[in-house]
């Protein structure tokens, strides 16, 4: 029993079994009000943003609330924790020990809760200009929130590491040298990591542009260091390195500011010159009167003697350059085409071949 004792002595300073409890429950108790302040401040976290900070803009006070919203709340419930702990009446041994190492772990939850708030900022950073509402700037901003990430987790881990009594300097020593056999190992890495780069500086394509390269044609999805996902028109999704997006020539064909159509017809030959004049002038003169063709591109002519038809091509750029209008135009001219042939007393050719056996 004296054995007991002498250990229960040693780790707590507190004479009595009662006067030990009353230490506990008011370490409790103080975690508990901490916590409460914690989750309150948390959830007001919007209102307090206002009236500290006095923040006007909308997206800004967002922005900043979901950078600092939850590490607030776990810097509060840390310091409890730690409160909490000063107040269970350890002896003088036992507390020196339980003070160093809560204050080690306070310091290291410290520079998390700070790590978090900077990644948050990283994250939210698009929220802080009218900038980055451009689809362009969004694609080039992801692209360098994932490298900040990055950089700040990066950094964060050093510290810790320094923090904990780890050599950083041979660390990044050794991580330079690794870094010349992993450049060695990883060169179509590095190629593609600066293909994107280049991709987002001279912006070619942004993410939700229609675009064509190298065979292939969709929807840009995502762009990352590594690849770009182009989710094409049959639902599929393919990954495109980026150094082949760099090398190879991309058809943006959302930066149209119109949409050529080649329309070409076959006639019967019988067509005779004047229908033929009239056909292509009746044509040209309908194409006028739609607003959504730019008028100084139509162009309708007589192209060439086919081996059954004589054909005639009827040219045009369109305004409407969105798929489903486009289309709908252009069976629009076709249904407008039909009509003026039928009409000129001409009909539309098809492949012929006449035979001719001679009789010995």
């Amino acid at each position: 029993m004296s054995k007991i004792n002498e250990i229960y002595f040693k780790i707590l300073d507190a004479p009595t079994l009662p006067d030990f409890l009353i230490g506990l429950v008011s370490a409790v108790l103080v975690f508990a009000v901490f916590k409460i302040v914690a989750n309150v401040i948390s959830s007001k976290a919007s209102f307090i943003t206002q009236k500290i900070l006095k923040i006007k803009n909308e997206n800004i006070e967002k922005a900043v609330v979901a950078a600092i919203s939850k590490p607030i709340n776990y810097f509060i419930t840390a310091t409890g924790i730690v409160t909490a702990i000063m107040l269970i009446p350890f002896s003088v041994e036992t507390n020196a020990v339980v003070t160093a190492f809560t204050t080690k772990v306070y310091r290291l939850a410290v520079i998390v809760i700070l790590g978090m708030i900077a990644v948050n900022i990283v994250e939210n950073i698009q929220h802080f200009s009218k900038k980055f509402s451009e689809s362009e700037n969004k694609t080039l901003l992801q692209f360098f929130i994932k490298i900040a990430k990055v950089i700040v987790i990066f950094l964060i881990v050093a510290i810790l590491l320094k923090e904990v009594g780890f050599d950083v300097t041979g660390l990044l020593t050794s991580l330079g040298l690794g870094g010349v056999i992993l450049a060695l190992a990883a060169q179509d890495t590095a190629s593609n990591l600066f293909a994107g780069v280049v991709i987002l500086f001279d912006k070619p394509f942004a993410i939700g542009d229609w675009i064509s390269v190298a065979g292939m044609e969709g929807i840009v999805e995502e762009m990352s260091f590594r690849s770009c996902r182009i989710r094409t028109f049959d639902n599929a999704l393919i990954s495109v390195p980026n150094s082949k997006l760099g090398g190879d020539s991309v058809t943006n064909w959302t930066k149209m500011n119109v949409r050529k159509t080649r329309i070409t017809i076959g006639l019967v030959y019988g067509t005779k010159k004047e229908t033929l004049q009239k056909i292509c002038d009746d044509i040209k003169a309908n194409l006028l009167k739609y607003d959504s063709i730019k008028k100084d591109n139509i162009m309708v002519w007589f192209d060439n003697f086919n081996a059954s038809s004589l054909d005639v091509v009827v040219q045009y750029h369109t305004y409407l350059t969105g798929a489903a209008d486009y289309f709908a135009l252009k069976e629009e001219i076709q249904y407008m085409i039909m009509d003026v042939v039928e009409t000129s007393g001409s009909d539309f050719a098809f492949n012929t071949q006449t035979i001719i056996v001679e009789n010995s």
